[in-house]
Order: structure tokens, then C-alpha cells, then sequence
């Protein structure tokens, strides 16, 4: 942007408002997740962002968080309270570096003020609009949490009502271990035991995502000895989708909680093998390497790819496409362990080229 003018901003302003206007802009920059302003806050200022991403947020009752809005590049916030004198009426943080203009209340209020009608007619609507498009988000983010909460409520019944059938199954378990000792039988029993604590763990993890509280054991790990305890419960799955896995990777010790990433791996390999579709002779790539100071991890499948329509709600809770069963929660829980990890995650997909994900973690907690 060569000049603050050619902001969307000032294209309600005749030329010459626009530049007295410009002229009382101060330019600020924020880190990532820095807090701009409180709810409730005083309403001294507009913010014009020329670069970086901000999230405008509001806590409803209990302290729950909703996403109102999103303003990155020309794009503008904080304009209603500077109009009607009132304190913010949302809170607004940095998602990554932000540049900002700011336009101080009062000066703003005064080249307004001598600005034609058509001015202040077409920023008014623009406001309008904008309120029209929040109110919108903010009934589907409060639509979203309730979802959230009562998945919660029904994981909570189901890990209560868990309890007595795993211990049943468990000390049934040790019994056959116990009068069939041989190995065969043993590795059968501890597939069977892996199982039940993998069942009992996914459902605590559907319960800590919608209390939105994600708590780790941190240890080493060896990341080639976490690709064999992953394929280890999935050896009949791929068998019987034909599916053949290849891993590359070298001994790279990473220390994070493994139970979870066991998790956060199985759901791109239950994602992988559903894409491929039985009988393809599909493969799945699991590859980790140490780059620019932290261990990447990639998770790549021959199948069809992503459809392009849910490439922006990929990682949001409910978000599913062609699965006839399912949650729509398992890549909202997986960035969510990545999350807490430090981590983050992306991915790449191309049509008839298959996908691949990519986790990035810090090599120490």
C-alpha cells in the first residue's frame, strides 16, 4: 500500500477529508497474540490494518470465548464505539504480527463532520453491514459452543458408563494371558489392552476438547518407535484396505505426550485410508526429519484429495465432507494437541494427487 489513503477505509471520504484524515493516523505494530483492547474498554480510536490478521472476540457467561469477526489486510475495526461514544463492545488480539493505522476519536469525528451527507451515509451502511455479518457469526459461534458443550455432557455419561465393561474386559484379558502363556496369545492380549486404554483416551479427549482444557505428559520420544506403536494397531485395517505404508525417518527424539500423538496420528491415518477407499491399492507416507530447529512431521496419502470447499473449516469442530458416520471433531481434537504441544499444523492438497499434512513441534517442551 504506497499510500495510508489507498485504504478501503478512506474510499467513503472525498479526497481532501481523506488526506487531512491520513495525516492524524499513527502507525502501530503488534507481536502475534498481543491483546489491542478489552471489552469495555474506552473507544479512543479507529484501527486501519495494512498488514497481519486480528481476531475479534467476545466472552459470554462462564467465560466462553466466541470469535465475532476476523480483520486482516484493508480491512478496519473498532469504528462503532468511536461513533457512538460507547466502550468497545468486543475484545480484539493479534493472530499473527499486526500493522495498524490508528485514527484518534476526535479528530476523526471532526473531518466526518465536514464531510457531504454521502460521506457519512456510505460509512454508516458500511457499519451496518459489518454488524449485520458479526450478529450473524456470533449466533453460529454460540450455536457452535452448545454443540461443543452437549458432546461434552454425552462423553462425560460415556466414560462413566465405561468404566465398569473396560474393567471387565480388562481382567478377562489377564486371565487368557494368564493360563495361555505363549506368544501369540500375548501379543494378542496386549493389542486388546492397547485398545481399550486408545477407547477410554479418545473419549476423555472428546471431553477435555469441549471443556477447551488439553493437559499433557511430557516425556522423550523417539519418533521412529511412535510410527511403529501407530501401525502396530492398525496392521488388519490396512491389510484389508490394501493399503501399504511406508515410513521414513531417522531416530529423532522429540518430547511430547504420546498417548495424544498416537491420537493426533491415527485420525490422519483413519482420514488417509477413508480417502483412498477400499481396494485401490492406496499408500500412506509417514516421514519425520528435524528442519530450522524444531521436528516436522508429514502424513502423505494417494488419495483423491481435499474438496476445496472445506479447505478454510478444515481444523473447526463439525466441519465433514462425504463420511456417512463421524463427528466432524477429529481434526478440531488433532489441532488441538498440536496446539498445546507449541506445535502447529498445516496441510497441501491437490486433486487426484492426494494430501499432506504437516506437523511442525518443538524439540523440547
Amino acid at each position: 500500500m504506497k499510500s495510508l489513503t489507498e485504504h478501503r477505509f478512506f474510499r467513503y471520504f472525498p479526497p481532501e477529508h481523506a488526506e487531512r484524515l491520513a495525516k492524524t493516523a499513527h502507525l502501530v505494530t503488534f507481536p502475534p497474540r498481543r491483546v489491542i483492547f478489552e471489552e469495555d474498554d474506552p473507544s479512543d480510536v479507529i484501527y486501519l490494518v495494512l498488514s497481519g490478521r486480528v481476531e475479534l472476540i467476545k466472552r459470554s457467561s462462564g467465560e466462553q470465548v466466541l470469535t465475532l469477526a476476523y480483520a486482516s489486510d484493508n480491512d478496519y475495526f473498532g469504528e462503532l464505539g468511536v461513533l457512538d461514544g460507547s466502550g468497545r463492545s468486543a475484545s480484539a488480539q493479534t493472530l499473527t504480527e499486526v500493522t495498524a493505522a490508528t485514527l484518534p476519536r476526535k479528530p476523526f469525528l471532526d473531518v466526518l463532520s465536514r464531510c457531504p451527507w454521502e460521506t457519512t451515509m456510505g460509512l454508516f451502511m458500511n457499519v451496518i453491514e459489518n454488524l449485520r455479518v458479526t450478529n450473524s457469526r456470533f449466533v453460529q459461534e454460540r450455536i457452535r459452543k452448545e454443540k461443543i458443550t452437549l458432546i461434552g455432557e454425552m462423553a462425560n455419561s460415556i466414560l462413566h458408563d465405561f468404566k465398569s465393561p473396560v474393567t471387565s474386559i480388562q481382567l478377562a484379558v489377564g486371565a487368557i494371558s494368564k493360563h495361555h502363556d505363549n506368544d501369540a496369545t500375548r501379543q494378542a492380549c496386549d493389542v486388546i489392552m492397547r485398545q481399550l486404554r486408545r477407547m477410554s483416551s479418545m473419549v476423555q479427549e472428546v471431553l477435555e476438547f469441549a471443556r477447551g482444557d488439553t493437559r499433557l505428559d511430557l516425556r522423550p520420544v523417539v519418533i521412529r518407535e511412535l510410527f511403529s506403536d501407530l501401525l502396530s494397531l492398525n496392521v488388519d485395517t490396512l491389510r484389508q484396505a490394501g493399503i501399504t505404508v511406508q515410513v521414513r525417518t531417522t531416530n529423532l527424539t522429540v518430547v511430547l505426550d504420546h498417548h495424544r500423538m498416537i491420537r493426533v496420528l491415527q485420525n490422519l491415518l483413519t482420514n488417509a485410508v477413508e480417502a483412498i477407499g477400499p481396494g485401490r491399492n492406496g499408500s500412506i507416507t509417514f516421514s519425520a526429519r528435524r528442519r530450522r530447529g524444531a521436528c516436522e512431521i508429514s502424513v502423505h496419502d494417494s488419495g483423491p484429495g481435499i474438496p476445496k470447499v472445506i479447505w478454510g473449516t478444515m481444523f473447526q469442530p463439525f466441519t465433514t465432507h462425504g463420511k456417512k458416520g463421524g463427528t466432524g471433531l477429529g481434526l478440531a481434537i488433532t489441532k488441538g494437541i498440536i496446539d498445546a504441544h507449541g506445535g502447529e499444523i498445516t496441510f497441501e492438497s491437490r486433486r487426484a494427487a492426494g494430501t499432506t499434512f504437516r506437523i511442525r513441534l518443538p524439540l523440547k517442551a
